[in-house]
């Protein structure tokens, strides 16, 4: 049978732990988020976000991208502002803005998402670092769900700087052995099928089926994609009727844990912004 986890609970634990570190701060954390508010499912994730937030004792406001050409001034207008601890620039950015740039304005201190070379740097070095929330949130489920991950095969669906790139380092560092493969692998399921751990974040519907993993695989579906019948991820649920594998839920899987590791590095910034 199919198992499906709900990462509520553990994002549960962990905000509780981010309330309590923003208690010992003294004050309320400020972030403020950037998205394409003219996008409902964007607009509405903010909003949740916010509520999220507010629980943790965070002060979160959302704000719609300027027109492309103030992209770039409006962050270092944030990155200069006192009473702004973090930032967060939610992807896809305004056309013609260039990722790197972004992340260069904005500045590494204000960076939550891991994004500045600084921080990325840092990571791929395997030194403390802020990384991405989608990624800290797949290791933490990983290890929730498997225990120790000394040796396990664990294979990334997935190259993007936000997920499959800094999760690798994240996993490599947990003692992984990872492979990192994407859509245009020649033979996907050649890889997936010896995986203990298989995470996908393709964002294509109905890749991951019978054929790609073996019995007792454990299954982290990052992906969030509308369709006829709803919100579904990158995995074939109905195909895998019967298997003894075990899925992450979509979008209760990772999206929860996503939002406490988003709240965690709000907090951590704070904290080493001081009082």
């Amino acid at each position: 049978m199919v198992r499906i986890y709900d990462g509520r609970a553990l994002a549960d634990r962990m905000n509780a732990a981010t309330r309590a570190r923003v208690a010992d701060l003294g004050r309320a954390p400020h972030c403020r988020v950037l998205l394409d508010g003219a996008d409902a499912g964007m607009a509405a994730y903010g909003a949740r976000l916010a509520a999220s937030a507010r629980t943790a004792g965070i002060v979160l406001a959302v704000e719609s991208y300027p027109a492309p050409a103030q992209v770039l001034p409006r962050l270092a207008e944030l990155a200069a502002d006192g009473a702004v601890d973090a930032v967060a620039t939610l992807y896809p950015l305004p056309e013609g803005v260039d990722p790197l740039q972004a992340a260069l304005v904005l500045g590494a201190a204000k960076d939550i998402d891991g994004l500045h070379p600084e921080n990325a740097g840092l990571l791929a070095l395997g030194a403390p670092a802020r990384a991405p929330a989608t990624a800290q949130a797949c290791r933490r489920i990983a290890e929730e769900i498997a225990g120790d991950l000394t040796g396990r095969e664990v294979v990334l669906v997935g190259a993007s700087r936000i997920v499959g790139r800094p999760l690798a380092q994240l996993l490599l560092d947990a003692g992984a052995t990872v492979t990192l493969t994407h859509v245009a692998a020649r033979d996907l399921a050649a890889h997936t099928r010896s995986a203990d751990i298989v995470i996908t974040a393709a964002g294509r519907a109905g890749l991951i089926g019978p054929a790609h993993l073996k019995d007792g695989a454990v299954v982290l579906d990052v992906s969030i994609n509308r369709g006829p019948q709803g919100l579904v991820g990158d995995v074939d649920l109905a195909a895998l009727s019967g298997r003894a594998v075990t899925v992450t839920h979509v979008p209760d899987g990772v999206g929860p844990v996503t939002t406490a590791c988003l709240l965690a590095n709000i907090a951590a910034v704070a904290c080493e912004a001081g009082t």
